[in-house]
């Protein structure tokens, strides 16, 4: 099924010309996002980031409060799973 923006390939194209672009990295990434979340045609579309801390830090949405970007971060599978082996121990 072809999203709103057209097949992977146009995809890619616009993709390809987001990444040419002179512009910050965050400004990419919520491009990106963009691109993406309309031709999935998805309400929702995220880029978290796996810190140095073993966490997942919220980089860039699209569906999701934008003020909640670099605010929001949650514990990865891994920490989780330390946690628990470790109040097991």
């Amino acid at each position: 099924m072809r999203g709103a923006l057209g097949g992977p390939r146009v995809l890619l194209r616009r993709l390809r010309e987001v990444m040419a672009e002179p512009v910050s990295a965050q400004e990419r990434l919520d491009k990106i996002v963009v691109l993406i979340a309309a031709n999935m045609v998805a309400e929702v579309c995220s880029v978290y980031v796996l810190r140095v801390d073993a966490t997942l830090e919220l980089y860039a949405t699209e569906g999701l409060n934008r003020d909640a970007v670099h605010r929001t971060v949650m514990a990865s599978r891994r920490t989780v799973a330390a946690s628990l082996r470790t109040a097991a121990a």
